[in-house]
């Protein structure tokens, strides 16, 4: 197999670019001063895809993955530049996660890849909605609206809430993260193109 390489420089304090390859066996990568690092396929227990963007990279995806030891590699389709600058690196970035994904599939078929969130911040997201939902539920009752003036007023503001809960509802389920089989990744999860 010949390995698919991402290079890219994450921030300010990385010297050069950083070389990621998968491999038959590995996921390797290289720093600037050539020391290079091995994880082994067998050894991963999580993948998530998803898109991420930031003030200077609306156009960030994410491709995270988490062996048994040591901490989470997260690597995105953004190569820094300078200050409040970065490259988009979609164009190489893409087939590297297809081939990592083609990798992680071989080795384990029943890995799943989360899309989306993670659960811990799709809570915080899920209580500041409903947050959200109640304080404008709550304003509709207690502040004075044009609708006061109507005989039902009490009865139109009732529907108007519970028209608010469907809404509310489809997107809790929306965006609710989601595992996928590694042969089954949305076209959401990868950049356009």
């Amino acid at each position: 197999m010949q390995p698919v390489v991402y290079r890219r420089r994450r921030n300010a304090i990385s010297r050069s670019e950083r070389e990621w390859r998968v491999e038959e066996d590995a996921l390797v990568t290289v720093g600037g001063s050539g020391a290079e690092r091995r994880f082994p396929w067998k050894d991963m227990i999580s993948v998530r895809l998803c898109f991420e963007p930031t003030r200077f990279k609306p156009w960030r995806y994410v491709f995270e993955l988490q062996p048994k030891r040591g901490r989470k590699i997260q690597l995105d389709n953004a190569h820094y530049l300078s200050v409040g600058r970065f490259e988009d690196r979609s164009a190489s970035y893409t087939p590297f996660v297809q081939a990592a994904l083609d990798r992680l599939r071989a080795e384990k078929p029943q890995m799943q890849a989360l899309i989306g969130e993670t659960p811990k911040r799709y809570f915080f997201l899920l209580l500041v909605a409903l947050l959200g939902l109640g304080g404008a539920a709550f304003a509709l009752i207690a502040f004075p609206t044009p609708l006061d003036a109507l005989p039902f007023s009490t009865l139109i503001k009732l529907v108007i809430i519970l028209l608010m809960l469907p809404v509310f509802w489809r997107w809790v389920l929306g965006a609710m993260p989601r595992g996928v089989a590694l042969d089954d990744i949305p076209k959401r999860a990868l950049p356009p193109g």
